[in-house]
């Protein structure tokens, strides 16, 4: 199972991290094809064709939302009785509880529960996306952020107009010409091997730093902490297994990318957020494998 999945993975990103060196390819037109074309077209093929009922929608979105929140408290409480700085606690509530389902996660959950396996990732990445712009932003600006700019960010979101579009064309039962059909599909096949590329350009111009106890912390809180969670609140919300099973890959997935931008715009320890991105992405290529295997799939 390492082999086999996480390896192509590995080559992807380590050909991204190449290609920043030797080519000089920017992350930021990648960034730019990712958010605005491929990503909403994922967002919308998935959803359009999702079979989920209202029920599973639901459970998954608010099972994402208690995984996010629960997180977030348990940090913020530990950041207390450790007597960590604001400023430092809102670099590990960054690096620690936002998780790259996007450019990390799909690419497992298409590989290991196939397409009904993604239209499940798919749901929970536009939750989580909502909530990288408005409770992350928040984290890395603090006391400097009102809720209007968090909406803004919100509202600048295409993922989120894609889903509410395919939402609202699936209960009209309309359906797409055949020519926007056969794009979307050819968009939605180009979209995780660039996102995996893209997380190899950005990670290959990240800074590092050591403070090892805070990255000590911080990733057990993310590879550790963040998959055992979703597996409780997907028994407690009665999922179904295979949205158990999407859940926990979604969480056990690594810091997400976004973060350190948020850290590097709001000046939160960038090099400790970048640091938790580096380390747990290497470490979720051995960690993903475990929990395959403790959840029966591996």
């Amino acid at each position: 199972m390492l082999v086999d999945l996480m390896l192509p993975l590995l080559l992807l990103i380590l050909a991204g991290g190449l290609a920043k060196h030797t080519l000089q390819v920017e992350a930021k037109p990648l960034a730019k094809i990712t958010l605005y074309i491929l990503s909403p077209a994922l967002v919308f093929n998935s959803l359009y064709h999702s079979q989920l009922t209202s029920s599973q929608l639901a459970q998954l979105v608010l099972g994402t939302l208690l995984l996010i929140g629960v997180l977030s408290w348990l940090l913020a409480t530990c950041s207390r009785l450790l007597g960590i700085s604001v400023r430092l606690a809102s670099a590990l509530q960054l690096g620690s509880v936002f998780m790259n389902v996007g450019n990390y996660g799909l690419p497992i959950i298409t590989a290991v529960c196939g397409s009904r396996g993604l239209e499940r990732g798919v749901v929970i990445m536009v939750v989580h996306q909502l909530l990288m712009f408005s409770l992350a932003v928040y984290f890395a600006a603090r006391s400097s952020l009102g809720a209007k700019a968090a909406a803004g960010k919100i509202f600048q979101m295409p993922t989120a107009y894609a889903a509410i579009l395919a939402l609202c064309l699936r209960y009209l039962a309309c359906r797409l010409p055949i020519w926007l059909q056969q794009s979307l599909t050819l968009l939605c096949q180009a979209s995780i091997p660039v996102f995996l590329l893209l997380l190899g350009v950005q990670l290959a111009g990240m800074l590092f730093c050591q403070r090892w106890l805070l990255l000590g912390l911080g990733t057990c809180f993310k590879l550790g902490l963040a998959p055992l969670l979703a597996n409780y609140l997907s028994k407690l919300l009665q999922l179904d297994p295979l949205s158990q099973q999407v859940l926990i890959l979604s969480a056990a997935s690594p810091t997400a990318v976004v973060t350190t931008m948020l850290s590097v715009e709001f000046d939160t320890e960038p090099e400790l957020v970048s640091s938790l991105t580096i380390i747990t992405t290497i470490g979720s290529l051995l960690s993903i494998p475990l929990i395959l295997h403790l959840i029966g799939l591996g």
